[in-house]
């Protein structure tokens, strides 16, 4: 606790003395536009269009040194890059505590390094300019006054304005170097190590998030192992509990979890549908975009169909929602849900269980009318309508022929 109290004010601290050398430097510079005033001041007989003309032509000379020295101080002032590897290379090796998302973290930062063209361009003009400057050293001090000549042209054009515009560009010059340099060497690697550690910090909660999501498949994974218990009871889980776990798992996980869920249901043998239907329906709660998958609702009412006895009600309830989706989204196909919902339909029939014709009214003609739009689909129809089928046996019931089920034909 008393580290990280030490080391607030410290970084507080180093933040305003980076600001602080930087706010010096600016006054300098203001310190010379100040002093140009002054001199452009001399010629105030002159009117004062000359004045503003002569410190115009001074602030331009030196704002042109500024510049320049600015260039030359960043290119000296940039910073080199760090290699990973090089503070390795201390024979330190990472211990076997490191955890794995550590671990990630690390190879990834290998597999990569930033552009260095700016470094290299920096070090080539600088260990240029310093060479070249060493070898015609002896001419510079004549080019700065051939320069501070013309500069002075702009000034008054006499042997005081010749040296004021050769101190002008050595104070500007100097003033944009000292500038460029602490800029670049005190700014630039803090804003490059941010941007670093930002990307570095998405890294990380991109591998928090890929584990929390292993870690979710995994949990509904194992319903997959519950399906083939006897009785939902030896699980130990509850409706809620696995919807949750369904929720959190990823797509690929769920188009398992359907899969396993439906081959289950389809089996003979299993005594466990209590948790098919449980995963269907977390399924279903899992659509949430909201119900794209028609499938879910099929297959759930398939299962209640499956059940000792069967629950009708249930399994007419879900097809209908099948059968909805399945129109919502234009779906061409699918007229196994109209046979199937006119089964359950006729299933909860009171007249068809005393093997009595159905009563004319609302609920005998919705029957017809799914079994209309089943028989669209007549290539599939004797496969679906079987000799033993509740729905032949209903229709032989009604004496309804096939020919009354095509559209735009009326029954009886």
């Amino acid at each position: 606790m008393a580290t990280e109290i030490d080391e607030k004010p410290k970084q507080d601290s180093d933040e305003v003395s980076y600001n602080l050398a930087m706010r010096r430097v600016v006054y300098l510079v203001l310190i010379g536009c100040g002093v140009a005033i002054f001199y452009a001041f001399r010629f105030v007989s002159d009117g004062i269009a000359n004045i503003f003309e002569t410190w115009t032509n001074a602030m331009m000379a030196g704002g042109a040194a500024l510049v320049c020295g600015g260039l030359l101080g960043f290119l000296f002032g940039v910073p080199h890059t760090r290699e990973e590897g090089a503070g390795r290379s201390s024979g330190k090796e990472p211990t076997e505590e490191t955890n794995q998302p550590d671990k990630l973290l690390r190879s990834t930062q290998t597999t990569y390094r930033p552009n260095t063209s700016l470094e290299q361009i920096s070090d080539w003009l600088s260990k240029m300019l310093v060479g070249v400057g060493l070898v015609e050293i002896k001419v510079i001090p004549e080019k700065l006054r051939g320069v501070a000549a013309y500069v002075a042209k702009g000034l008054g054009d006499d042997e005081s304005a010749k040296t004021f515009a050769m101190t002008e560009l050595l104070y500007f010059s100097i003033c944009g170097f000292v500038f460029g340099f602490l800029w670049a060497r005190l700014y630039l690697p803090r804003w490059f190590r941010q941007v670093d550690e930002a990307q570095i910090q998405k890294l990380g909660e991109k591998i928090d998030r890929i584990a929390a999501q292993q870690n979710a498949d995994a949990a509904a994974l194992t319903l997959i192992l519950h399906l083939n218990l006897e009785a939902t009871d030896d699980s130990g889980l509850t409706e809620e509990e696995v919807a949750t776990r369904i929720k959190a798992a990823s797509p690929s996980t769920r188009s398992l979890l359907f899969g396993q869920a439906k081959k289950v249901s389809e089996d003979s043998k299993t005594d466990n549908y209590e948790m098919v239907i449980w995963i269907f329906k977390g399924l279903i709660k899992s659509d949430t975009t909201p119900n794209r998958y028609h499938r879910n609702h099929s297959e759930l009412s398939y299962t209640f169909r499956r059940l000792k006895p069967p629950n009708w009600p249930e399994a007419e309830k879900s097809i209908t929602s099948a059968i909805e989706i399945r129109d919502r989204l234009q779906l061409s196909g699918w007229k196994y849900y109209e046979f199937h919902r006119a089964r359950c339909r006729i299933e909860q029939d009171a007249n068809f269980k005393k093997e009595l014709a159905s009563d004319p009214g609302p609920a005998t003609e919705r029957i017809l009318d799914d079994l209309r739009e089943a028989y669209t689909d007549i290539d599939k129809w004797e496969k679906w309508n079987y000799e033993k089928s509740s729905i032949r046996k209903w229709m032989s019931l009604n004496q309804i022929e096939k020919a009354a089920l095509q559209r735009g034909k009326a029954v009886g």
